[in-house]
């Protein structure tokens, strides 16, 4: 975009929405607003809009002050907000609506500036609230969540006492400070005067309205292509959707949406990186044909495709299933499949990343990974060895763990995006017996070592993927009887040993497969395996699961009495 595309932050976006010609719907950013508008109006004296993107926050605010004092009995007041290095500043609209920012008093002191705003406040309220009290108030207080820290006894004092002023006063006054931020650990002082708003990230129609249609209407891009491009966004801040925009725009890929579709995708894969503990991969390949065996899994995932793709029922879309067993046998590997089935991205997270020292700082990094995952949906969630996820669950002392369980619970609970979430698991005793509390997933599957039907097949994809002629029937068949209780993991090995001791440029003989097939000593004979299977075959016989795929009379038995 260039410098005259951007953000008309003073434009309602449900008017811009009309003026576009789109349908009003009720975009999460226009719920967040009106929602706050509610509050001012009924003289809230502290919310706290919790976003990672200040400008649009301060943005939404704006607008939600504007919208109480326009046509209404409440007359306009003053809007400002507190800058670290201004202090307090007076909004005014200047030119072309863009918002403009004075300064009022002195610059903050830069040893105590959340002491220093108080004050400023405390005065506001006495020479310029109290003497106006059918007029509305409002101030903006960026990054307070930041400032104020749990232990800043004195401040969060000084807050609660003016947070009383401002309610107490008669007649009744109209002053709402709104702190914003990624997230606030508040004080215990002031955790009952305080309202939470969340501002979710921007979806498709937010995008389209703020990007795309400015490229649909000056740099030619169809509006269908314009329309996918925005729902290809979900999941970004609107600031990063508009720097992609302005690339795409220098780079004149615009005539090329599949090339602006793939620096949107980069961009978008960065900005789910940066919260530490998300990876996105976008869908590719050929989904459930890449895998060998597992058609239990298969066919379960077949018949829930629709239900999931499907708007009419949310509550009827599938929501999670448990892969428990064997090391090695393709939990992973078919999670990736799904995605790429479904046609949608998938996004791993590894919550045990998000431990902070910092009291407070796990919830709130949990939390902001739950809505960028929210916000990018429709999506495959993929959690691998969630065991090792929540170790901690009612051991640890600072009771962090317990607490993130307790959040991703809830939501998993209680979240109504078309997100499917896929976990794997080697040994369900290792984790909390909530986690399997009945409707908590959909299914949950036994994966054991491949058996006779699955091993010629998976033999079969993996010398293919390696671009080896086709294995010869006789030796196939030797392979297959030679392999009882290799992992897939192992049977990929295998292939792979063969074509090294075959030597570059020559293809296996049967001899090399032999010398291969020699050099792997399955896990399933080790303890450790030995007592997971003992206890897969136990889950299967009390019906604690259902078997990823069909199990050959005694195949079970006859590995684990061997050993």
């Amino acid at each position: 975009m260039e410098n005259d595309d951007q953000l008309k932050p003073l434009v309602p976006l449900s008017v811009a929405l009309r003026q576009h010609g789109t349908p009003e719907v009720e975009l999460p950013y226009v719920k967040c607003q009106q929602e706050l508008q509610d509050l001012l109006k009924s003289r809230y004296p502290m919310i706290f809009v919790r976003s990672s993107e200040e400008s649009r926050a301060l943005r939404c605010i704006t607008e939600a002050h504007n919208g109480i004092v326009d046509g209404s009995e409440i007359e306009a007041g003053e809007l400002a907000q507190w800058s670290i290095t201004e202090g307090l500043q007076q909004y005014t609209s200047g030119s072309g609506g863009q918002a403009q920012w004075k300064r009022l008093g002195s610059p903050p002191d830069r040893q105590n500036p959340i002491l220093h705003s108080l004050e400023a406040l405390q005065k506001r309220l006495q020479e310029q609230v109290i003497k106006h009290p059918n007029t509305h108030h409002t101030y903006i207080l960026p990054d307070w969540s930041a400032l104020m820290r749990p232990d800043d006894h004195l401040a969060a004092r000084r807050l609660k006492e003016l947070i009383l002023a401002i309610d107490q006063k008669r007649p009744l006054v109209r002053m709402s400070l709104v702190a914003t931020g990624p997230d606030w650990t508040i004080p215990a002082v002031l955790r009952n005067m305080v309202h939470i708003l969340d501002l979710p990230l921007p979806i498709g129609e937010e995008l389209y309205d703020n990007v795309f249609s400015v490229a649909v209407e000056k740099y030619g891009l169809g509006e269908e292509e314009g329309r996918r491009l925005a729902e290809q966004a979900q999941g970004m801040p609107l600031q990063s959707a508009v720097q992609c925009a302005r690339l795409s725009t220098v780079r004149q890929l615009w005539s090329q949406p599949e090339k602006a579709g793939e620096l949107l995708l980069e961009t978008k894969k960065q900005e789910i990186r940066k919260t530490g503990v998300l990876e996105y991969y976008a869908p590719q390949g050929q989904g459930l044909r890449d895998v060998g065996g597992l058609e239990g899994i298969k066919t379960w995932i077949r018949s829930r495709q629709s239900w999931f793709e499907q708007d009419s029922n949310p509550e009827l879309r599938p929501r999670a299933i448990l892969l428990e067993g064997f090391p090695g046998c393709g939990k992973t590997f078919i999670a990736r499949a799904i995605a790429q089935e479904w046609r949608v991205p998938q996004i791993n997270f590894e919550i045990s990343r998000l431990q902070s020292r910092w009291v407070g700082e796990s919830e709130s990094n949990t939390f902001q990974a739950l809505r960028a995952i929210e916000a990018s949906a429709p999506n495959i969630l993929f959690m691998d060895e969630i065991e090792k996820a929540f170790a901690g669950v009612g051991g640890d002392s600072s009771g962090v763990s317990t607490r993130q369980f307790g959040t991703f619970l809830t939501w998993l609970n209680d979240h109504e995006h078309p997100i499917f979430f896929i976990a794997t698991s080697n040994d369900r005793e290792k984790l909390p017996p909530e986690l399997f509390r009945a409707g908590r997933f959909d299914e949950v599957f036994i994966v054991m070592p491949p058996n006779t039907e699955e091993r010629f097949e998976i033999l079969q994809k993996r010398a293919q993927f390696y671009k080896l002629p086709p294995i010869p029937a006789s030796a196939l068949e030797f392979l297959v009887q030679r392999t009882t209780g290799f992992s897939g993991a192992e049977l990929d090995k295998l292939v792979r040993e063969t074509i090294y001791l075959a030597g570059y440029g020559h293809l296996p003989s049967e001899d090399d497969w032999d010398k291969a097939i020699e050099q792997i000593n399955p896990q399933y004979k080790t303890p450790n395996m030995q007592i997971l299977l003992s206890k897969y075959q136990q889950l299967l016989q009390d019906g604690g699961g259902r078997a990823a795929s069909e199990v050959e009379a005694g195949f079970l038995a006859s590995l684990i009495s061997s050993y």
